[in-house]
C-alpha cells in the first residue's frame, strides 16, 4: 500500500504527520509492548493483544462481543517510515477474540486501495458483522466512507454512496436494519456535517440527516433498541472540529453544543438536549443504551481552547435527557470515548485522563492515560485501571452479561526512534455467580425463575394458537425463547428472534417438540416430534430424521460447542 508519488493519500498523510508530530513532541522514552499483568482492585487487567510487529503502529479503535468467545477489535496499522517511505499509509485491521486469546484476524483491507482505517464494529450474529470507516483507492486524494461485511468467514467492502468523510459509529438491529454515521467533508475536505446511512438488508442508503442549525455538526455513536427507536450523538457549533492525531481521537472544538439525534422508525429528529455550565462547550462521544427508557452517552466538556476539560455524562429516562455528575481523575483534561451497559446497573465507560496533550504537541511532561469509570445504579465512580508507563488511550469497549468486558485501544510502545503505537486491550472478568439458577416454562407461557436467574418476562395471559412445549436461554442468561407446539416463537429479554416455522408459512403435521439455541446465541433450531428440524439465524441446517420410520417420537435434542 506504498505512496504515489503524483499523489500523496489525504488519509494517510494527515495521521502518518500527527502521529510523527505527537510522537516527537509527547514522549523521550521508551516502553514495552503491554503484557498481561495482575488485575487491579476492580478486576481490570491488561491482556496480551497481537501487533502486526513491534515497529509498526497499531491501533484499535471499536469493538463488539457475540459471546464469551466471540470478539472483534478494529482499527488500522500504519507500518514504521524508513528511508524509502517516509509517508506510510493506515491499513484496516480486525483483531478477533475466540474466548482464549485475541489474535489478528482475517484480511480487511481493501483490494486496490491505498489507506484505510476502521473506526467502529457491530454484530447482529456471530456470521453476520459490519465494521465501517473510510478508504482511499490508488487513484484518489481524499478519503471516502467505507463499510466492510463479515459473512463468518472473510470480511467483504459493500458498495456504500459516494461520499467523501468518515463513518465513525455502526449499529444493528437485524440482519435487515443497521444504521452508520459519521462526518461529511466540506470543499477544502476537513470536517462538515454529519452523515446517516442505512442497510435495509441489500444495501446501504445515505437518510437525511435533521437540521441543526450550526454551520458544523457531527456524528460519532449510533445505537438503538429497536427498528423504530435509535440514538445517534455528537456536535454541533460555529467551529469545524480538529483533530491532532487522529479522526475520533482527542478531539477538539471550540464553543460546541452536544447533538442528539433520535430515530422514531420514520425520521430522524434532534432532541433537546441538557445544558452544561462549561467553559466553552461540549461534545458527546458515544451513546448506548439497555431498553427504550434507559440511556447513556458520554463525552467532555471543553475550555476556551476546545480541549477536553471534565467528563461528560447524559442519562436519557425515557422522556428526557438530563446530566449525571461524573467522577474525573485529579488530573486535566479528562474525557470518555466510550460506553456500554450489561443492565441498568452494571454500565461502564472508557476513555483518558491529559487528552489535551493528544491534540496539543507542546506539552512535553504529560501524556494520556487511559481511566474507566462504572454505574451501580445509582452512582458512577472511578474503577483503577492498570498503568501504562506511556502513552495510553481507551476508545473500544463491550461487555458480555455474565462474562466481562474487554476495553480496547492503543500505548506508546520504544517511542525512542523505533516504533510508537501498540494495541491496547483490557479485560475485566466478572466473578462467579454465588448462586445458580434455573429457568420453568408452562404451556401457558407464563415463565418461572429460580437462583440466580433473571426474571425477563412471559407471554402468560397472552392468547396462544397453541401451548409452549419448549424453552431456550440465551449464553448470557439475559433472555430466553419459548417455542409453541406449532412452531411458533416468543423472543423474551436480549433473547433475538430470528423466525418461526409459521413465519415461514409451513404448517407442521407433526407438533413441535422443543428448541435448541446455538452456542453463540445468533440462532436456534426448532425441532419435531417426527425429527423435523428447522434452523433459523445462525443455525445451520445438519439434516432430519424425517422419513426414517422413528420407533418414537423426538423427546429432546441438545447442541454441541
Amino acid at each position: 500500500m506504498g505512496m504515489e508519488k503524483a499523489h500523496e493519500s489525504r488519509l494517510g498523510r494527515r495521521i502518518a504527520l500527527a502521529l510523527g508530530a505527537v510522537i516527537a513532541g509527547l514522549f523521550i522514552l521508551t516502553t514495552a509492548v503491554p503484557t498481561a499483568r495482575a488485575a487491579t482492585a476492580s478486576g481490570w487487567t491488561i491482556i496480551t493483544s497481537p501487533n502486526t510487529n513491534p515497529t509498526d503502529n497499531n491501533i484499535l479503535m471499536g469493538t463488539t462481543c457475540t459471546s464469551a468467545w466471540n470478539c472483534w477489535a478494529v482499527g488500522g496499522v500504519i507500518p514504521a517510515g524508513n528511508g524509502n517511505n517516509n509517508n506510510p499509509q493506515p491499513n484496516a485491521i480486525a483483531d478477533h477474540w475466540n474466548g482464549t486469546a485475541w489474535s489478528i484476524g482475517p484480511n480487511v483491507q481493501p483490494s486496490g486501495s491505498q489507506a484505510s482505517l476502521l473506526w467502529s464494529v457491530s454484530c447482529v450474529t456471530a456470521s453476520d458483522c459490519w465494521a465501517v470507516g473510510a478508504q482511499e483507492g490508488a487513484t484518489q486524494q481524499n478519503p471516502v466512507i467505507m463499510a466492510e461485511q463479515w459473512n463468518g468467514s472473510s470480511w467483504t467492502v459493500m458498495p456504500t454512496p459516494d461520499i467523501g468523510g468518515y463513518l465513525l459509529g455502526v449499529t444493528c438491529t437485524s440482519a435487515s436494519n443497521c444504521w452508520a454515521v459519521g462526518n461529511s467533508f466540506d470543499a477544502q475536505k476537513n470536517p462538515a456535517n454529519g452523515i446517516i446511512l442505512q442497510w435495509n438488508g441489500s444495501q446501504w442508503t445515505q437518510v437525511p440527516e435533521p437540521s441543526t442549525g450550526q454551520s458544523y455538526d457531527q456524528l460519532t455513536s449510533v445505537t438503538c433498541t429497536s427498528s423504530s427507536d435509535c440514538w445517534a450523538v455528537g456536535y454541533a457549533g460555529p467551529n469545524q472540529i480538529q483533530y491532532g492525531f487522529l479522526p475520533g481521537v482527542a478531539p477538539n472544538v471550540v464553543g460546541s453544543s452536544v447533538l442528539i439525534d433520535h430515530w422514531n422508525g420514520a425520521t430522524w429528529s434532534v432532541t433537546p438536549a441538557p445544558s452544561v455550565a462549561s467553559p466553552a462547550g461540549q461534545l458527546l462521544s458515544s451513546v448506548t443504551c439497555v431498553n427504550s427508557s434507559e440511556c447513556w452517552a458520554v463525552g467532555t466538556t471543553t475550555d476556551v481552547n476546545g480541549n477536553a476539560d471534565t467528563t461528560l455524562v447524559d442519562e436519557w429516562n425515557g422522556s428526557a435527557w438530563s446530566t449525571t455528575p461524573s467522577p474525573a481523575p485529579t488530573t486535566p483534561a479528562n474525557l470518555l470515548s466510550t460506553v456500554t451497559c450489561v443492565d441498568a446497573t452494571d454500565c461502564w465507560a472508557t476513555g483518558a485522563t491529559n487528552a489535551a496533550s493528544a491534540q496539543n504537541n507542546n506539552n512535553n511532561n504529560t501524556s494520556p492515560t487511559p481511566f474507566i469509570e462504572n454505574w451501580n445504579g445509582s452512582a458512577w465512580s472511578v474503577d483503577p485501571s492498570p498503568t501504562v508507563t506511556a502513552f495510553g488511550y481507551l476508545s473500544g469497549l463491550a461487555c458480555v452479561r455474565g462474562t466481562g468486558c474487554f476495553a480496547a485501544g492503543f500505548t506508546a510502545t520504544n517511542i525512542n526512534g523505533n516504533g510508537g503505537f501498540q494495541s491496547l486491550i483490557e479485560q475485566l472478568q466478572f466473578p462467579s455467580a454465588s448462586t445458580q439458577g434455573v429457568w420453568m416454562a408452562g404451556s401457558d407461557g407464563g415463565v418461572f425463575a429460580f437462583g440466580s436467574a433473571g426474571y425477563h418476562g412471559s407471554v402468560g395471559g397472552t392468547h396462544l394458537n397453541k401451548p409452549v412445549v419448549g424453552m431456550a436461554a440465551t449464553p448470557d442468561g439475559g433472555g430466553y425463547w419459548l417455542v409453541a407446539s406449532d412452531g411458533g416463537v416468543f423472543s423474551i429479554g436480549d433473547a433475538g428472534y430470528d423466525g418461526s416455522v409459521p413465519g415461514q408459512g409451513i404448517v407442521s403435521p407433526v407438533p413441535v417438540e422443543g428448541i435448541v439455541a446455538t452456542p453463540d446465541g445468533g440462532g436456534y433450531w426448532i425441532l419435531g416430534r417426527d425429527g423435523a428440524l428447522y434452523s433459523y439465524g445462525d443455525a445451520t441446517y445438519l439434516g432430519s430424521l424425517v422419513g426414517i420410520g422413528l420407533q418414537g417420537s423426538i423427546a429432546g435434542a441438545a447442541a454441541s460447542a
